[in-house]
């Protein structure tokens, strides 16, 4: 029977558990914000989508176990090392404290681990062969823990101890065989199958808590709580383990039901004791060191799959989670938190109210509310419709969506009676000493004053119409109205405020340009500002005209494209552009960045121009996204983040002619091979906050300027000269601060044929070589001109044998024309005499005839033909003649008696003459007969000859042959 004081310690504890049972289910909850999660898949990472174990190096390298083999991560580049056995990796450790590091791996019925060598390149060392006379059998390492200086790896039937040391691995076969090993403050723990969980003693493991103890479940994780621990079961919930009284006690959580239904199956810690759960349906659920629920992560808010295999906490307190399909890393540490609720679809968020702990947003879809009470955001009736903007003046909120304008009272939708259609914006002014609200339609600008403390719509302003989406008033009195698309307006209000009494339209803020194009119209820090996309401008209100913002542009010239300014205090402002927030501070009479968060590292950012910020009274700001809410705590200066180790991941150079690729030590200054001057360089950044960053190389005496890498950070230079070379690369940060720089220093060698000895011959050959060529050139001069003299004589000679060919042709003319010549000579004289002696026998015949007759005496008849015979030839003068002339003209006679047989002699002697081209005058003195007897002659002649009229007889004899 227990004592009284004990039954009254019971009943306190009762109602004190039950106050705080009541306490935490009345407490008004926010809504859960989460914080980034990134998943990588099979597709991203090229393995298997199953992933058991993360580790991570002293250079920041995420090492993953994964069912094709070990992959890491720098953040950038991913890469896959198989085992021996090509399986998966199912746990992994690193020694840090060894250099090069140890990976110790392990897998089915392997297991051992990698290092890296001089090139930075792993390589693996099985410790298979150090376990002696042991049959493997199924055995698949789980858990790998380090005691001191030794190793244990656990499987499922046995376990292995290393210490480097010893000469072989020490195996223990136990039954109840182990199911996980634990860690913990310099002490191993361990749960056996369906069995009890002990405590190694430095020899053995002795029992510690039994089965019963544990509800007949399973410790499937150990985490430090204090000075004691808790211990985590698959089914059963969470433990407090008091190692000071070795008592055991539930430790109380709001999800206990949540957390027994979903299976534990891994938990880590992070230095805030906060207790990463990662289960086997539900994915992971973050407590404090209260057992309250930070936040709740699965399918529908974040991960790619709600198994959980792994978990691992890493130098920055960031949550890296292995699953079933993929891989998770969660920014437990970032800034930036986001909410989307899951069970309604509220569209872009275009503007944010916090009312009393109740969370407002318009969007283009409606109206939508948060409430800590409800736990839940619904849509709010009568406001479903695009919403531009829902702003709270004094206890009024007032909305302006596409049909005009509404106030929200009691969540109920009242609309401004006669109110221009479109509510774009809505600022409080003051004007001519009157407290206002002026607002922005799709058409007018109108106005709402203050009646018993109550804002009431009041009138459109006249004289202006315009679709204006952004107004702001200065301190002059000026109204500033920006145009959706194109332009400012600067107009002035009359003083019974009732219309516009002077406008001027700035179609462009830069006289070079001659097109209208969007100004923004925006407050920094109590002064009117505009951007143009190019640069920003400010209103001189004593030179009463827009000019260049000389500071901002100086400060920040990149952020020209701002849109819209939201202040947080007085130096610190948001700048939100087409595709980012840049937190601005201002210190010292200068801009600053502080921070800027691009849309590509939010869930589900808004659109291009359609970003928006809410900053509540506490300063944090909340940032307008697609389909809920992004929420931004500035860091604390001791949460100030720890710049990642910049270096090379290896270096390889490129072989041609072999076409090898070599990867050159890391350690030391490296001489390389002239034929090996194709160098690649990687570079790793194990940088995973998706902060923007810039990384740049300059390869001294080579580059001109840093070169920007490229999104795999590696680089080559092709062909490089011999020579020392220093590459130097820099880690730059969004505000241009040098974060990090590595050197590489090493040297081309010079190749064999540029060394001295190769140049002295060089000289040598060449000198040489000048000789040779000289000598054939001389030769080829010689020879050109031995045959261009052989030419010339050549051509000489034949000059000389056409000269004498010339000449010979002439002489041959002049034999001819000269044989002729004395042919006619010879024709003439021989027609003469033969004229003469038939002229002496037409003469003697006549004495003859005149003796017969009496008329002349026959005595001195006689002795006239005595001398007229002795005046004859002996010699037949004619037969002579054609014996010559045949002589002369190739047989001429012969030839033509031979051909043509019936020519005669009278015939033959017109045929002479005829070949010596004499004319018919000349012949018919010759043969002593009149033109008509030549004409007659040369007539029959023709005939005998069978010439045709066309044919000329003349030159038929000269071509005879």
């Amino acid at each position: 029977m227990l004592p009284f004081f004990s039954y009254k310690k019971q009943y306190f504890v009762c109602l004190a558990i039950f106050f705080l049972f009541l306490f935490t289910t009345v407490q008004a909850r926010i809504p859960s914000f989460v914080p980034p999660v990134y998943n990588y898949t099979s597709t991203i990472y090229n393995a298997e989508n199953q992933n058991w174990a993360i580790a991570q190096g002293k250079d920041g390298v995420i090492y993953i176990g994964n069912n094709k083999g070990l992959l890491t991560f720098d953040g950038v580049n991913w890469n896959l090392y198989r085992l021996p056995n090509n399986l998966g990796i199912k746990s992994i450790f690193i020694d840090k404290n060894r250099n090069p590091e140890r990976i110790y791996v392990g897998s089915f019925e392997e297991f051992g681990f990698f290092e890296r060598n001089a090139a930075n390149r792993f390589i693996y060392h099985s410790f298979k062969p150090l376990v002696k006379n042991y049959q493997f059998h199924n055995d698949e390492v789980w858990t790998i823990q380090q005691l001191n200086d030794t190793l244990f790896f656990q499987t499922f039937s046995s376990y292995f101890v290393y210490n480097e040391k010893w000469p072989e691995i020490k195996y223990f076969k136990s039954d109840p065989a182990p199911l996980y090993f634990f860690s913990i403050k310099d002490t191993l723990y361990a749960q056996y199958i369906n069995e009890h969980f002990y405590r190694y003693n430095g020899n053995d493991f002795e029992l510690l808590l039994t089965h019963e103890q544990l509800k007949n479940d399973e410790i499937v994780s150990v985490q430090p709580f204090g000075k004691n621990l808790l211990l985590f079961s698959s089914k059963s919930g969470i433990l407090e383990y008091s190692i000071h009284s070795n008592t055991l006690s539930e430790w109380k959580t709001a999800v206990d039901k949540e957390l027994k239904r979903a299976r534990i199956n891994r938990v880590v810690s992070i230095a805030d004791s906060i207790y990463i759960i990662g289960t086997l349906s539900d994915g992971i659920f973050v407590l404090d060191m209260k057992g309250q629920l930070n936040y709740h992560l699965n399918r529908n808010n974040g991960l790619n799959n709600n198994t959980v295999l792994g978990l691992f906490c890493d130098n920055e307190n960031n949550v890296w989670v292995a699953l079933d399909n993929g891989v998770a890393y969660v920014q437990t540490k970032s800034p930036i938190s986001f909410f989307e609720p899951v069970d309604i679809q509220i569209g872009l968020v275009e503007d944010l109210l916090i009312d009393n702990h109740t969370f407002y947003l318009a969007t283009n879809q409606g109206i939508y509310k948060y409430s800590e009470t409800l736990d839940k955001i619904i849509a709010l009736p009568g406001f479903e419709i695009q919403s531009w903007f829902i702003r709270k003046f004094n206890d009024q909120i007032i909305i302006g969506n596409n049909e005009g304008t509404s106030f929200l009272k009691d969540d109920k939708n009242i609309p401004v009676i006669n109110s221009s259609g479109g509510g774009m914006d809505i600022k409080a002014v003051n004007l001519y000493g009157r407290d206002l609200l002026l607002e922005s339609t799709y058409s007018d600008l109108q106005m709402f004053n203050q009646i018993n403390g109550q804002w009431v719509f009041s009138h459109k302003l006249d004289n202006f119409s315009d679709l204006i989406n952004r107004i702001e008033v200065d301190h002059t009195g000026n109204v500033w109205a920006g145009h959706m698309y194109k332009g400012v307006y600067r107009l002035r209000i009359d003083e019974q405020l009732q219309k516009i009494v002077e406008k001027e339209y700035f179609s462009t803020l830069d006289s070079l340009q001659n097109y209208p194009n969007p100004i923004r119209v925006m407050k920094l820090r109590g002064r009117i500002i505009f951007a143009d996309g190019h640069a920003f401008y400010t209103y001189d209100d004593i030179a009463q005209k827009i000019t260049l913002f000389d500071q901002l542009n100086q400060d920040l010239s990149e952020l020209a494209d701002t849109h819209r300014v939201v202040m947080v205090n007085d130096s610190l402002c948001w700048f939100v552009r087409n595709n980012e927030y840049s937190l601005i501070r201002y210190k010292d009479g200068h801009y600053k960045i502080q921070e800027k968060i691009p849309f590509s590292i939010l869930n589900n950012p808004p659109n291009m121009g359609r970003g928006n910020v809410y900053v509540d009274d506490n300063g944090i700001s909340y940032f307008c996204l697609n389909g809920g809410i992004g929420k931004y705590v500035p860091v604390k200066k001791t949460d100030q983040k720890m710049w990642p180790r910049f270096a090379l991941s290896w270096v390889s150079c490129y072989n041609r002619k072999s076409n090898q690729v070599t990867y050159l030590p890391l350690t030391k200054k490296n001489a390389i091979s002239y034929k090996n001057n194709n160098l690649t360089f990687q570079f790793q950044y194990p940088d995973y906050s998706r902060k923007p960053i810039k990384i740049e190389c300059l390869l001294e005496d080579y580059d001109s300027e840093w070169m920007t890498l490229p999104p795999d950070l590696s680089v080559n230079y092709a062909n490089l000269p011999s020579g020392n070379y220093m590459l130097k690369a820099r880690v730059i940060s969004e505000d241009g601060r040098e974060l990090s720089q590595y050197t590489f220093p090493f040297q081309i060698t010079t190749p064999w044929y540029k060394t001295g000895w190769a140049i002295l011959f060089y000289v040598l050959a060449f000198m040489m070589l000048t000789g040779w060529i000289i000598n054939q050139y001389l030769n080829t001069v010689i020879r050109r001109k031995n045959k261009a003299f052989a030419q010339r004589e050549k051509e000489r000679i034949a000059q000389v044998e056409r000269q004498e060919k010339i000449i010979t042709a002439l002489k041959n003319e002049q034999l001819q024309a000269d044989l002729t010549h004395k042919s006619k000579e010879l024709a003439n004289a021989t027609m003469l005499i033969i004229n003469h002696e038939e002229f002496l026998n037409s003469l003697k015949k006549e004495i003859q005839h005149n003796i017969l007759s009496g008329k002349i005496q026959r005595t001195q008849g006689n002795e006239l033909i005595k001398m007229i015979e002795s005046n004859f030839s002996e010699k037949d003068e004619w037969t002579v003649f054609q014996d010559n002339f045949d002589l002369i003209h190739e047989n001429f006679f012969r030839k033509l008696k031979e051909r043509y047989p019936s020519l005669t002699s009278s015939d033959l002697r017109l045929c002479a003459l005829l070949r010596l081209n004499y004319s018919s005058k000349d012949i018919a003195k010759m043969l002593n007969l009149s033109i008509r007897g030549v004409e007659a002659a040369r007539y029959r002649l023709r005939k005998k000859l069978a010439l045709e009229e066309k044919d000329d007889l003349i030159a038929f004899m000269i071509n005879f042959k």
